[in-house]
C-alpha cells in the first residue's frame, strides 16, 4: 500500500489553493490513478464547527470551463479512493467532484475511542458536515451544484436537502437508503430505538459479518457482481488498517432508521429536479423504498435489473447504463 500527497492541483485560479492541511491519498500495491487525475485531484483535512477534522476531495475537469460541481457523498464504511473510477467519469464530462469522507470513516476523524465502530448520533451531523465543507470551498466549487450520493450518502443528500442546508440545482441518488431489508418494520425500529436510548447506542449489532472492517470473500458479497473492482476495493481495507469501519453500533441503526422515516415523510418537499436508480437485485436496499420515494417527491426513477447495490462497483452492463441514465437526466434539465 502506497500513500502519499499530491503538489498543487491544477485549479480554476490557478495561484489560489483553500488553506487547508493536504492529506493522503492512497493507491493500493502502487496502483496508478485514472489518466490525469494525479494532476487535477488533490485531498485536504478540514476542521468542522464541532472540532472534528474531516477529510475532503476536490477535482477538476481537464476544461477551463466546468459544467459545474459533483457534491458526492458516499456510503457506510466508504471512503473517497473507492470512487476513482467514478471521480474520472465525471470529471471526464466535464464536471469538478467534490467528495467528503463522513465522519467515523475513511480518513477523516473517527467519533468513539473504538476506531472500528459505525455511530453517529443523528444523520443531520452528517448533512450538516456535507454543508459545513461545501460552504468552505465554495469559492471553488462551480455552479451549477448537483448533489450525488449512494446508498447512506443518497440519505445524507436528501436530509440535507430537505433540512435546507443545501441547496443545490439536482440530485442523482445511487441506491438511496429508505428502506431496509430486514430491519425496516415497526418492530424492528422499536427494538434498536430503545436499545439505543438506554445506553447500547455505542455497541455493535449482532450476527453481521462485517467484523473487525475486514471485507468478506466475493462469492459471499452483496455489493457486486463485478470480481475486479471488488478486489480492488477490498485491497484497501486489506491494506490499509485505518480505512477499516466494523458492523453498524445500534445508535448507527437507531439514526438510520430515523433519517429514512424523516426523508421518506417529507418526500413531496423536495423541490429540485432528481434521478433516483434502484438496483434490481439489491439484497441491502429495497428498491420498492426507492420507486415509492421517487414517485412522492415527483422525481425521476429508474432500476437497473439484476444489478447488485453498487452500482458504481458493477459491471460495466450494469455501470454503464447506470452512467447513460446519469447522462440523459442531465441533458433533459440542461446540466
Amino acid at each position: 500500500m502506497i500513500g502519499r500527497a499530491f503538489g498543487a492541483a491544477t485549479f480554476m485560479m490557478q495561484s489560489v489553493v483553500p488553506p487547508f492541511d493536504a492529506a493522503e491519498i492512497i493507491q493500493p500495491g502502487g496502483r496508478p490513478l485514472p489518466t490525469g487525475l494525479d494532476e487535477r485531484a488533490k485531498t485536504y483535512f478540514v476542521p468542522t464547527k464541532d472540532g472534528i477534522t474531516l477529510r475532503v476531495l476536490l477535482a477538476q475537469p481537464e476544461t477551463k470551463s466546468p459544467r459545474g460541481t459533483i457534491i458526492f457523498s458516499p456510503g457506510r464504511t466508504e471512503f473517497i479512493e473507492k470512487y476513482w473510477e467514478t471521480i474520472h467519469d465525471l470529471t471526464a464530462r466535464g464536471f469538478c467532484v467534490f467528495m467528503v469522507d463522513p465522519r467515523g470513516q475513511g480518513l477523516s476523524d473517527r467519533v468513539l475511542p473504538d476506531k472500528l465502530k459505525s455511530y453517529i448520533d443523528s444523520f443531520q451531523t452528517y448533512a450538516d458536515d456535507l454543508s459545513d465543507m461545501t460552504k468552505q470551498f465554495d469559492a471553488y466549487l462551480p455552479r451549477p451544484h448537483i448533489a450525488m450520493g449512494h446508498s447512506m450518502g443518497g440519505t445524507i443528500v436528501l436530509q440535507s436537502i430537505l433540512s435546507g442546508v443545501l441547496a443545490p440545482s439536482a440530485v442523482i441518488c445511487s441506491a438511496p437508503m429508505l428502506g431496509l431489508f430486514d430491519l425496516e418494520t415497526p418492530l424492528m425500529r422499536w427494538v434498536i430505538a430503545g436499545l439505543a436510548k438506554v445506553g447500547l447506542g455505542e455497541k455493535n449489532l449482532p450476527f453481521q459479518s462485517q467484523r473487525n472492517g475486514m471485507p468478506v470473500s466475493f462469492t459471499a458479497n452483496k455489493l457486486t457482481t463485478d470480481k475486479d473492482r471488488y478486489k480492488i476495493w477490498s485491497s484497501y481495507f486489506l491494506s490499509v488498517p485505518r480505512l477499516r469501519v466494523g458492523q453498524p453500533t445500534f445508535g448507527w441503526i437507531s439514526a438510520a432508521l430515523s433519517s429514512m422515516a424523516y426523508v421518506n415523510r417529507n418526500a413531496e418537499n423536495l423541490r429540485v429536479p432528481g434521478l433516483l436508480v434502484a438496483a434490481g437485485a439489491d439484497p441491502i436496499v429495497d428498491p420498492s423504498s426507492v420507486e415509492e420515494f421517487a414517485k412522492n417527491a415527483g422525481v425521476a426513477y429508474d432500476v437497473i435489473p439484476g444489478a447488485l447495490h453498487e452500482l458504481f462497483l458493477e459491471k460495466d452492463a450494469y455501470r454503464n447504463h447506470f452512467l447513460a441514465l446519469i447522462d440523459k437526466f442531465l441533458e433533459e434539465q440542461a446540466l
